[in-house]
């Protein structure tokens, strides 16, 4: 069973034991691993490993690596160049804490942490396994993952998005990080790409992404820090976009197999109540 309170615990000891010659460099990016989070991304790598049979071992050290990623894109997104926020879960954001070049140099070391971390995998998994595993890790972060995204969004003007845009930005940006998470713990363990249960745990992701993103939409709205022109609330409506989220995310395979999943639906359920 996945415990968030072990799991910060060996993030933080495991990165300890990696420390470079900058201070400053280090305390940045402690502050940035002792952020509080939901630690989404490494709850559902533990439950997909578990299903498909992943040891422990392998496990702690992919959802390890899996969440360094998301902390990289999370540090990097706040910056003046992209999103440019000041607060990020109640917290000053890192470059308000620290400095802009700080921050961006924690966020590249976040992510050289993520690779270097996923790098120990080999001493635990077949060597075709890993190989699997590292193509899908480089395509999730990558052009043809979350930067990609990213670079969508950043490259869209307000006035030019359209929903099918959006969605595709967002199944990117958001979606690529927990397709990863819930299919390199099969391909890990020796599961083919083409297993049939690979492509229900794809499913099941893809919906979980779109599910998420509307939860994420709903938050920010009660925060008044939406932006309707690149929101799917704003595009679709509130009413239609939390039906249609629910009904991809029950319906789809694996649904109950997922602790997170079954948490997001009665989110949604409670939103779609107050509408």
């Amino acid at each position: 069973m996945f415990s968030k309170e072990s799991f910060n615990r060996d993030l933080i000891q495991s990165f300890m034991l990696r420390q470079g010659p900058s201070p400053r460099l280090r305390d940045a990016i402690l502050y940035a691993l002792e952020s509080p989070g939901k630690r989404l991304r490494p709850r559902l790598a533990h439950e997909s490993a578990a299903g498909f049979g992943l040891p422990p071992a392998a496990t702690s050290i992919f959802s390890r690596s899996i969440e360094l990623v998301h902390l990289f894109s999370l540090v990097h997104d706040d910056l003046p160049a992209l999103d440019d926020d000041d607060l990020r879960r109640g917290q000053p954001t890192l470059h308000r804490k620290f400095d802009e070049g700080t921050a961006l140099l924690a966020g590249d070391e976040l992510l050289q942490f993520a690779h270097e971390t996923f790098s120990e995998l080999m001493e635990s998994v077949e060597p075709r396994s890993f190989r699997s595993a590292l193509r899908m890790f480089h395509s999730a972060i990558g052009r043809d993952g979350m930067i990609g995204g990213q670079s969508l969004e950043l490259e869209t003007a307000s006035e030019e998005m359209t929903l099918d845009s959006l969605i595709r930005i967002q199944t990117l940006k958001t979606g690529a990080l927990f397709k990863a998470a819930v299919i390199i713990p099969a391909l890990l363990a020796g599961a083919s790409p083409s297993d049939p249960r690979v492509a229900d745990a794809e499913t099941f992701a893809l919906a979980f992404g779109f599910a998420f993103q509307i939860a994420d939409d709903l938050q920010d709205e009660e925060q008044d820090r939406h932006e309707s022109e690149k929101n799917i609330l704003g595009l679709m409506g509130r009413e239609a976009a939390i039906g249609l989220a629910l009904d991809r995310l029950t319906r789809a395979p694996r649904f109950e197999s997922f602790s997170p999943a079954k948490e997001l639906a009665d989110f949604l359920e409670s939103e779609k109540r107050r509408t």
